[in-house]
């Protein structure tokens, strides 16, 4: 394997530029599938956040079950690549299926949107727990995997900007109605961009056949016991993993309001709809400025540190985003902007930050399991993101949200409530939980030191 510090550029980007495929699905799930089950399909705020709920729960107990096939999986290709080759294509169609606008009553819109949903989430990860996974195989290095979560961060964003940018004009291209046809052709033409992407990884990664050789194979009923006690010593011994857990679970369910709720902001409290295809990439515009930013000092210091100094800003900026009774679209850009450019922060430390967990691991357990980790996080990630949905859409019930109508002022303010209260509730508690974290990069290189003395 090459020289971990030394990583080829065509690797890191190669592997990289595969997070601008999955953020084409993912902030189209995080940012416009509220708004599209509310405003377009017509279906019940509480019910659309109950079918988020529902399908996390879902995704969360499919991760595991993922996790375990891809660590057991063995190719010429090796355990994790061949998922991105031959699984993205389905995702694709999952993807498309989810915007169907079946005409039907309310319990038939939940059932379709809930089984769509479903569909989708496990394509998705059927292709992206392999994909993380490869970022703890082609580097051991911990400041190499920061830069690498940067880059990640970089085209993350990038596919992120281009779906909440592009799809809803292809949506007006394609037809001025919303039937059955018109959302799934858009997302269809979005959905084939990312699978350059996918095969790019695949075509510029490696897998070290060493380190897949740390973590068991073959399938069996007795295989699945063995990976059960896994998870539960993962769970018992890995503290740094158990603390990311815990972070990830309280950034995502708070920071993702103010995402969720970005849509309604613009076109309810603004009164712009206009800018909604603007002003949403906007924000992602600013995460991916920013993520080689925050990248760059956690490599020039301590990750647990950087993320404190996110946290700093993000409360200053959420504080100032509630009081503010602006409604000029340039001073929501400005604070939009400010709130993007740090919460960017926590997604690329935890990305930095999850890899180094994997030799922890194996320090701790004797075995790597590195899709277990990768899937451990997402289940977490998961069943925040439908807790969130869920709230969400409870929260905007009680607020009197009605769709497609002129909100009241009370509902107005309960927006910025949602989408700046919670997330500083969730700074705190990341704050608390990453204040002890151990794991530096020089506690890294300990451990790695003591995996080779063995």
């Amino acid at each position: 394997m090459n020289d971990p510090v030394r990583l080829k550029t065509s690797a890191r980007l190669g592997w990289a530029s595969g997070d601008f495929g999955f953020n084409i699905f993912w902030q189209a799930l995080n940012l416009l599938m509220i708004p599209f089950y509310t405003d377009v399909l017509g279906l019940d705020a509480k019910l659309a956040g109950s079918v988020f709920l529902i399908a996390s729960l879902w995704d969360g107990f499919a991760d595991t079950i993922i996790a375990a096939i891809a660590d057991r999986t063995r190719t010429r290709w090796g355990s994790y690549r061949p998922y991105l080759i031959f699984a993205s294509p389905v995702l694709v169609i999952a993807f498309m299926l989810a915007f169907l606008t079946p005409d039907w009553n309310q319990g038939g819109l939940f059932v379709y949107a809930l089984l769509s949903q479903i569909f989708l989430r496990t394509a998705y990860s059927v292709v992206s727990i392999p994909y993380s996974s490869l970022s703890a195989r082609i580097s051991l290095d911990a400041n190499e995997r920061a830069s690498m979560a940067g880059w990640r961060m970089f085209f993350a964003f990038s596919g992120g900007a281009v779906v909440t940018f592009f799809m809803p004009r292809l949506v007006g291209m394609v037809g001025d109605r919303a039937d059955n046809t018109t959302y799934v052709i858009a997302a269809g033409l979005v959905g084939i961009v990312s699978l350059p992407f996918f095969w790019l990884t695949f075509a510029t990664t490696r897998e070290p056949p060493r380190l897949s050789e740390t973590n068991p194979q073959g399938f069996s009923l007795a295989s699945t016991g063995e990976d059960l006690r896994a998870t539960w010593l993962m769970a018992r011994l890995n503290g740094p993993l158990m603390r990311i857990f815990g972070c990830i679970i309280v950034s995502s369910l708070a920071f993702t309001m103010t995402n969720k709720c970005l849509v309604y902001y613009v076109t309810y409290y603004l009164d712009r709809k206009d800018l909604v295809s603007s002003l949403v990439p906007f924000a992602l515009i600013m995460n991916l400025i920013f993520a080689p930013v925050w990248a760059w000092i956690a490599q020039r210091g301590s990750k647990r540190l950087t993320w404190l100094i996110a946290n700093g800003i993000s409360a200053v900026a959420y504080t100032l985003f509630f009081f503010s009774t602006s409604k000029d679209p340039f001073i929501a850009a400005i604070l939009i902007g400010i709130i993007s450019a740090a919460n960017v922060a926590y997604q690329v430390l935890f990305w930095a930050m999850l890899p180094d967990t994997v030799e922890y691991n194996l320090w701790k357990t004797g075995q790597r399991h590195d899709a277990k980790v990768f899937g451990f996080a997402s289940f977490a990630k998961q069943l925040a993101l439908g807790v969130n949905g869920a709230l969400l859409g409870l929260l905007l019930s009680n607020i009197g949200y009605v769709p497609n109508q002129p909100q009241s002022a009370e509902t107005l303010t309960g927006l910025k409530a949602i989408m700046s209260l919670i997330p500083l509730l969730g700074v705190g508690a990341s704050a608390l939980l990453i204040w002890n974290y151990p794991l530096d990069q020089r506690r890294h290189r300990e451990v790695m030191a003591e995996i080779a003395a063995r």
